[in-house]
């Protein structure tokens, strides 16, 4: 080990350095480490690519567009059920997409999504008040936690947790008490105007909320000054939501019956919805014996918590670290053993129940691992902290940073998103659809279409059919007065299947011609065909360009064109429950494009056969 010790000593000038500059000692050094920090993402961000996933292609950039144009009342559910959330998050983005080159929206998204350090580090600099380490140690935890599979995930995309948690957290942070264990009211009030702006952006927040709220009443105060404190962040935080969200929840409340519609309609009881919850229960636990597991569980499986596969072990490190802090708790209660409160002792714990109860309350109402984009920001802190509950001072220290590297380098290794495509100027580009315009567009399929509206000429109506929407028999009538009232007829929007396989190999064709690879007798690009069952070797013969070119196997072509037809055929029968008749003939393939990806659609005439089929 005594290499190990000479390169400690070599690099002690380098440390020093660093920590001089960016450790959170004097105010220059936070400034420069949230900075720096912020950049990264920034850059990050860029390198990914423009966003381009589900949500994004579904609500967000639909529901800014309908709110700016007042769509209310005129169009029926075209983003499906998620029409009518508060659309006030997506606004931003939707008018720097249209305002400024989209790369700049992507730099913007990471630098927003890189202050989520500095309220991490400052909660960390304050549960470590103790460590003489923590000017270095609470920026270094931050960073970990920012290499965490959910945020990761979501850095620099659309889908909002990653762009509330800075809310949430600076809430956590400003609610946490003075030195001298006491609160005061300003910064709690400041925590609770945050905390209603991350509930407005975005409901899902309402667990940290209540984490948020419970976490008030533990801190070892007079029990009046707890209640006091946690009343006023109550308060505060549902006045700033009021003010937000009240706005549109009324309005979708006075047009539909249901502040949520659809969500919560077995409350509500809205006509055009039917009367059920409408919640996304597949990812809950099936039984008390999963829901205890669930850390291991979804430590093994990441498809029990998710659609897309996010690598971690951070739950499952944290899971049993935190039943051996239960049991050695037990164990000094039962003996009677007093533990001397620390100065942090409020800090952490609050922050111990903080990080609890959200959980919980993740596990019981979603269990979805998107939502723990808090948590997992906060792990390698509520991490370290355990360890060194549990064990002596230099075994915790050797440990934490065993297992948080660990952590870091398990998620970065699996790193996975929600989708991006290539970065052009424009984010959204539409062609428009042939004809004269019509009355009336219907979204046929549970894909996401509505993100096209706002690019497409103006005019018509729009509604989903056939989508995620629980429909009523009050809404498929709906359905059925606009087309028969409609003036200048009707139309559908059907997607169209792309094989994404399709663009990493024009990337590779790129570069095989670059490199000279695809003259002559092509030996490999030859190779890779040979190898592959979703590719074949286009002769030189047979290429317009007189070189060799990978295309997709045929197989993988003829795959994809049934799969197009077989969207056709699918919405013969949802469209006939309307009484409208789709002609397959008379569909029209149209060009769009989220940033450099083709996202083509069919554009087909419908006529009204049954008028009053609907009712």
């Amino acid at each position: 080990m005594a290499w190990l010790r000479g390169l400690g000593t070599r690099l002690a000038p380098v440390r020093a350095r660093l920590r001089h500059r960016f450790g959170f000692g004097t105010r220059r050094g936070v400034v420069n480490a949230t900075v720096a920090v912020s950049l990264l993402c920034a850059l990050v961000s860029l390198l990914r690519g423009q966003d381009a996933n589900w949500d994004l292609r579904n609500y967000h950039v639909h529901n800014a567009w309908a709110l700016l144009e007042g769509r209310l009342g005129i169009d029926l559910a075209p983003a499906q059920m998620q029409s009518y959330f508060v659309p006030l998050l997506d606004v931003p983005y939707f008018l720097l997409v249209q305002h400024a080159p989209a790369p700049l929206a992507g730099i913007l998204l990471g630098l927003l999504h890189g202050l989520a350090f500095l309220p991490v580090a400052w909660i960390a600099w304050r549960a470590l008040a103790a460590d003489p380490r923590r000017d270095w140690l609470a920026p270094l935890l931050a960073l970990a936690g920012l290499a965490s599979a959910a945020f990761l995930s979501e850095l620099g995309n659309t889908m909002g947790d990653a762009s509330t948690a800075v809310l949430v957290l600076g809430a956590l942070a400003l609610a946490m008490p003075r030195a001298d264990g006491r609160w005061r009211s300003g910064p709690v009030a400041l925590a609770g105007v945050l905390l209603g702006m991350a509930v407005a952006f975005k409901l899902t927040n309402a667990i940290y909320a209540v984490a948020l709220g419970v976490a008030m009443l533990v801190p070892a105060q007079p029990w009046r000054a707890r209640l006091r404190m946690a009343t006023w962040l109550t308060l505060v935080a549902l006045t700033t939501f009021a003010v937000l969200a009240g706005p549109w929840l009324y309005r979708v409340w006075s047009a539909f019956g249901n502040p949520l519609f659809p969500q919560f309609n077995a409350w509500f009881q809205a006509p055009l919805a039917t009367p059920v919850a409408v919640a996304d229960t597949r990812w809950l636990p099936q039984g008390w014996g999963e829901a205890l597991l669930r850390p291991l569980l979804f430590t093994a499986n990441p498809y029990l918590v998710s659609e897309i596969a996010l690598l971690q072990v951070t739950w499952a490190l944290l899971y049993l670290a935190a039943i051996g802090a239960l049991v050695r708790w037990a164990l000094v209660r039962r003996d009677g053993r007093a533990v001397a409160p620390a100065a942090e002792a409020a800090v952490r714990r609050i922050l111990a129940v903080f990080f609890a109860v959200a959980f919980v309350v993740w596990l019981a109402m979603f269990s979805i691992h998107r939502y723990l984009v808090v948590l997992e920001l906060l792990a390698p802190l509520v991490l370290w902290l355990l360890l060194h509950y549990l064990l002596p001072a230099r075994a915790a220290a050797r440990g934490a940073a065993v297992a948080i590297v660990l952590a870091s380098l398990v998620a970065l290794a699996g790193w996975n998103d929600w989708g991006h495509a290539g970065w052009s100027r424009t984010a959204f580009r539409v062609q428009a659809p042939p004809g004269p315009p019509v009355g009336t567009v219907l979204l046929v399929g549970g894909e996401p279409q509505a993100w096209r509206i706002p690019y497409l000429p103006p005019g018509p109506a729009y509604a989903s059919v056939g989508s995620n929407f629980p429909e009523s028999p009050a809404y498929v009538a709906r359905i059925g007065e606009l087309a028969r009232s409609g003036g200048g007829g009707i139309a559908a929007i059907l997607p169209v299947v792309v094989d994404r396989r399709a663009d990493s190999i024009d990337r590779r064709n790129l570069w095989a011609g670059r490199l000279g690879l695809d003259a002559g007798d092509c030996p490999l690009l030859r190779r890779l065909a040979g190898r592959s069952r979703s590719l074949q070797l286009v002769e030189p013969a047979q290429s317009p360009s007189g070189r060799c070119r990978l295309a997709l196997a045929a197989d993988r072509v003829l795959a994809t064109d049934r799969a197009n037809e077989a969207i056709v055929a699918d919405a013969a029968p949802v469209l006939a429950r309307y009484g409208l008749q789709l002609d397959p003939a008379a569909c029209v393939q149209r060009e769009s494009w989220i940033g450099t990806q083709p996202h083509p659609y069919r554009w087909c005439p419908l006529v009204v056969v049954a008028p009053g089929a609907g009712g």
